[in-house]
């Protein structure tokens, strides 16, 4: 009986343990903490979570009298307006302490599709999975877009964000028109021929100069694509991009992912390069729009790389030979090379009090990538930073609009992912190597993209902006009483 006994009783401290053991692991997939947080609408703030701020009023966009009526009580009553839709940036772009914020995300109709001009007119509060479900069954892609697809529109303009297509790159560059509320009320169409100042500015303007109501983009055909990717050192990625990528018509999307694994010496060297080309003809692939899938399994293990190096070899290994595929073949259509799970959106939802998991990108000309890549590294592991992934594109020069990030040359954007601390200590260390970053980058003769942290200095944003300056005077012009604001812009550009 006492034998009995006993080996019950290891039985249930192995169950026990095991249980905890399956509690512990579970913190890697989920939140817990956001059961029990209450949601409190006038505490804003942005994915991020670095700078929240309470405002006095939220109000969700329905159509434009509606809209205009709320821009006019807001200047009755003095607050400031600040314009959101997904909230992924994360420098304070939708908020501002005290004031009025107005979320789009609720206007978002789809106006027209020309399935023969190949455009879309579409309000700017619909995301780009609404936009892509509309032109799915007429054939139709995207274009241009940044790597997920649920960021809104408007946002996207406002970011002048870049996609992975190696013909046309930037979004500024698939724009045909827009129509703009500004300060005063008045509805006006934007073009590039009519009010050309205010395309420029209004793309890649923060929303600081109105409100982008709906807009009017080129398309691409949905064709079918070859996925190939190739493994190479960081050095012999330039000239594998010219001769290999950019000398082969027939590739049109590229994307590039640097080793993240923090014990090897392949850290931020190793590259596997992905290339989607144009199919041959005959081959045949679905063209029906996926979906994410193994939400919590891969939640799991990049939980994991937050917290183990080891982890982050695992991934690493797994992104070769799962996520990139090296050295193999797949078909996949336009659309869905815009879609999860070859982009995964819900994977990246995390909400922590401790820390959280910020983006940051520069743009370095194509000539000085390799030098760039031995200072970023060096910075990085200096300053103990750590690394959740790492991204290479292509961006070809373009100066429409005023802040604009490539404006003369050709260049890659080095894209990274890192977790940092929450705490005072935390983020002011998180400054100081993202000000050296930037110092690198803007010594080889580069920029920094605007749409994250508000860590760089002024003095660093108008050297890697020179046309800033005038910039923010032209939205002292077009809204003299700094009606639109935000914490980007109270931090740089706010009349002193």
């Amino acid at each position: 009986m006492p034998t009995r006994s006993r080996g019950r009783s290891i039985a249930l401290a192995l169950a026990a343990a095991l249980l905890l053991l399956i509690a512990y692991a579970s913190t890697f997939a989920i939140s817990y903490g956001d059961w029990f947080r209450s949601a409190d609408t006038l505490l804003a703030a942005d994915v991020a979570r670095l700078a929240p701020a309470r405002i006095t009023q939220l109000e969700h966009a329905r159509d434009v009298e509606q809209i205009r009526a709320v821009i006019a009580d807001a200047r009755a009553r003095g607050l400031k307006v600040s314009i959101a839709g997904s909230r992924h940036s994360q420098g304070g772009h939708t908020y501002s302490a005290g004031g009025l914020r107005l979320n789009m995300r609720s206007f978002n109709r789809i106006l027209a599709i020309d399935t023969v001009a190949r455009t879309i007119t579409v309000q700017s509060g619909a995301t780009w999975d609404e936009v892509q479900r509309a032109i799915a069954p007429h054939g139709l892609a995207i274009k241009v877009m940044q790597s997920s697809n649920i960021f809104t529109v408007g946002g996207t303009l406002s970011a002048n964000a870049h996609g992975r297509d190696l013909d046309v790159t930037q979004v500024v560059e698939v724009v045909q028109r827009f129509n703009l509320l500004l300060a005063d009320g008045r509805v006006i169409d934007v073009g590039r021929t009519t009010h050309p100042e205010l395309f420029s500015l209004v793309i890649g303007g923060y929303g600081l100069y109105g409100i982008i109501l709906d807009v009017t983009l080129r398309l691409a055909p949905d064709e079918l694509y070859e996925q190939h990717a190739a493994v190479m050192d960081y050095r012999d990625f330039p000239r594998y991009f010219a001769e290999q990528v950019q000398g082969d018509s027939g590739i049109v999307l590229m994307l590039a992912r640097p080793s993240i694994d923090p014990d090897s010496a392949e850290f931020l060297r190793e590259i596997v390069v992905a290339t989607w080309r144009r199919a041959l003809p005959g081959r045949t692939g679905s063209y029906a729009l996926t979906e994410e899938a193994n939400v919590l399994r891969d939640r799991f293990f990049l939980g994991l790389s937050r917290r183990f190096d080891w982890a982050k070899s695992l991934r690493w290994s797994l992104q070769k030979k799962i996520e990139l595929g090296a050295g193999q073949q797949r078909l996949v259509s336009r659309n869905n090379a815009m879609r999860p799970p070859l982009v995964p959106i819900e994977l990246l939802t995390y909400t922590s009090r401790r820390n959280t998991d910020i983006i940051q990108e520069y743009y370095v000309p194509v000539e000085h990538f390799v030098a760039f890549m031995d200072r970023f590294r060096d910075i990085l592991r200096s300053g103990r930073v750590n690394v959740m992934s790492s991204t290479v594109r292509y961006v070809s020069p373009n100066a429409t609009p005023q802040l604009a990030y490539a404006p003369s040359r050709p260049a890659f954007a080095i894209i990274q992912m890192s977790n940092v601390g929450l705490s005072a200590d935390a983020q002011a260390h998180a400054r100081d190597v993202t000000r050296r970053l930037v110092d690198a980058a803007l010594e080889y003769g580069g920029t920094y993209y605007l749409t994250y942290q508000l860590y760089p200095t002024a003095q660093q944003l108008h050297r890697a902006y020179p046309n800033a300056r005038r910039a923010f005077e032209r939205k002292r012009f077009y809204d003299p009483d700094e009606l639109f604001t935000s914490q980007f812009y109270e931090a740089y550009g706010r009349t002193p």
